[in-house]
């Protein structure tokens, strides 16, 4: 468990101020912010790598706050891993073993390169090798320091499209596995793909903490409000062209997919611009149409945000010409409309 208690850093033109935030044992805790927030700041706080001037850093009850970088125990890996060039995947691996023999050194380098999915890699280089293979390389290389928690920067935001969903999955079983994960991201899919619990940082303060579903259901503010953007999330059971959430009376709602998918579980995020609102009920089959009860209405820059309880809370984005048009007040009954194909499915 990490627990960071008033830690301060002050620079010329920014500062990080009285965080306090804890990452338990299980954790994938997500570390969101836009740029110049203070996420990466944090990290290197974390790691030792910048001193702080006051707080408290604990790691499993143990103070690191003035502990050396190589002391704490804890993985930190950038969003460009620093690979050294000149090394082959083995070498790069094995470097922080300098305490093992050969033979154990050689063993273990092979068990974690096998883990991590590189293991046909070992004698290559570092420059005939992709984004994802270097990102893999980097955690081979920081398991075998043996850390007791993993502070990642970014670590997907230089990987190809087409590779993120098994990074994403090699993340999300080290974390299954019992590491702690503590993640920096600007990106609010990557955020709700991976984490069960979300810290937003703004101008170096941590401006709201909890878990991934309550953070996007209940923005503290108008900057979490903002930066999530989205409420429509739902954790869910995926079965072919099916999901199967729990709605608010603990009833399962169930919300037809635009793709068909293998039995799983896994996050649906539904944009509110693509949910209508219609007076009566609508005829085509291939839609998603549930009836509720329009509970709120919050105006915004160019419209409204309606929700809609319909067993679950359906956010929906519409113009100022629309309201009026509808006529839409709170406590009138409508239906709630979004093609299949609208809804994300983020594993």
């Amino acid at each position: 468990m990490l627990v960071i208690n008033h830690l301060n850093k002050r620079f010329d033109r920014f500062s990080v101020t009285d965080i306090n935030m804890e990452v338990d044992s299980g954790d994938y805790h997500i570390l969101l912010g836009k740029s110049g927030a203070g996420k990466s700041v944090l990290l290197e706080l974390i790691a030792g790598i910048t001193p702080a001037d006051s707080g408290e850093i604990t790691l499993f009850g143990r103070n690191i706050t003035r502990l050396p970088t190589g002391n704490r125990r804890t993985g930190l890996i950038f969003q460009s891993p620093a690979i050294f060039p000149h090394l082959t995947v083995f070498q790069n691996i094995a470097y922080p073993m300098v305490k093992l023999s050969r033979n154990d050194k050689s063993d273990k380098v092979k068990q974690l390169a096998e883990f991590m999915g590189i293991d046909h890699l070992l004698s290559q280089k570092p420059a005939v090798l992709s984004g994802g293979e270097l990102q893999r390389v980097a955690l081979a290389r920081i398991f075998a320091s043996e850390p007791l928690i993993l502070l990642l920067d970014e670590p997907l935001s230089a990987i190809d499209t087409s590779m993120k969903a098994d990074i994403r999955g090699l993340l999300r079983g080290l974390n299954k596995k019992g590491m702690p994960i503590l993640h920096v991201t600007h990106d609010f899919e990557e955020a709700v793909a991976l984490g069960n619990k979300i810290s937003i940082i703004e101008n170096g303060s941590i401006v709201q903490s909890g878990t991934t579903q309550t953070v996007i259901e209940n923005p503290k503010n108008t900057f979490s409000a903002n930066f999530t953007g989205e409420r429509n999330f739902f954790k869910a059971t995926i079965r072919n062209h099916e999901a199967t959430i729990q709605g608010n009376q603990h009833k399962p709602v169930i919300i037809k997919l635009g793709d068909s998918y293998p039995v799983d579980e896994a996050n649906i995020l539904i944009k509110s611009k693509t949910i209508s609102i219609l007076l009566h009920e609508p005829e085509i089959s291939n839609m998603n149409n549930f009836r509720g009860r329009i509970s709120t209405i919050n105006p915004k820059k160019e419209g409204f945000q309606i929700c809609i309880d319909a067993g679950i809370n359906l956010y929906a984005y519409i113009t100022s010409e629309a309201f009026e048009k509808l006529n839409l007040s709170e406590g009138l009954t409508v239906w709630a409309s979004f093609k299949a194909s609208s809804v994300e499915v983020i594993f």
